[in-house]
């Protein structure tokens, strides 16, 4: 039981965190959580969840990959690149068998990404305001762009424009419209944090991503007036 549900359930929850580190924890977690998810299944014969509409299509554009990893460029890289993809699809069956078994899994993952944004947000201010982060890691010219605890990697804003929606999202479920100003102090400083990375494509995520939430949240409140 602590093998094959409680741990792949912490590593699930701790992404956001590893992603901060780098690729290698995050993507480590994404293996480990799809083979002790296999081997779960194969133990129970419950194969059953396989049977989704969307894990056959996932397969299909799997099974393209590897052939066209085979075809066409004859590089053993990129095969067990193509090979090795096929974790992705099992995660997300792993998330959503855990996720069915566990209601507060989602509620972990919240509290998870918003220790992350706010531990992101406070380095973020302390680097721009005095040149360097609490690890030490100095801003980046020109500009200066602010990089957090992603030190070299110019990711910051990337990283919190994409879990923006999500931890949103997440806010919404756990709260359910409720404690509204924190929502909104939620989502000035991931602006304020993103706008400090100087990157072009995380601003107009966020900014999209913005607009979009809030114009479903007004369409939702009418709704529930009617």
């Amino acid at each position: 039981k602590v093998i094959f549900i409680q741990f792949p359930k912490i590593l699930i929850f701790l992404i956001p965190f590893f992603l901060i580190t780098g690729p290698f924890l995050s993507d480590l977690a994404v293996t480990i959580v799809s083979i002790l998810f296999v081997i779960k299944i194969i133990r129970e014969k419950n194969f059953q969840v396989f049977d989704n509409i969307f894990f056959k299509f996932f397969f299909l554009f799997y099974i393209y990959l590897v052939i066209n990893s085979l075809i066409n460029n004859y590089n053993l890289d990129s095969f067990r690149i193509a090979i090795t993809y096929i974790r992705f699809g099992l995660f997300t069956l792993a998330f959503v068998y855990f996720l069915k078994q566990d209601n507060k899994l989602l509620i972990k993952i919240f509290w998870c990404l918003l220790i992350c944004f706010l531990g992101i947000f406070f380095d973020a201010t302390i680097q721009f305001l005095f040149g360097k982060n609490i690890l030490g890691f100095e801003l980046h010219y020109p500009g200066p762009r602010v990089s957090s605890f992603f030190g070299d990697e110019l990711i910051m804003g990337s990283y919190v424009s994409r879990f923006y929606p999500i931890l949103f999202g997440l806010f919404i479920v756990t709260y359910n419209f409720k404690k509204q100003y924190l929502l909104i102090l939620l989502s000035l400083s991931s602006v304020f944090v993103v706008f400090l990375s100087g990157e072009r494509t995380a601003i107009f995520l966020i900014l999209l991503s913005l607009i979009l939430k809030f114009i479903l949240i007004y369409e939702n409140k009418i709704f529930l007036k009617k």
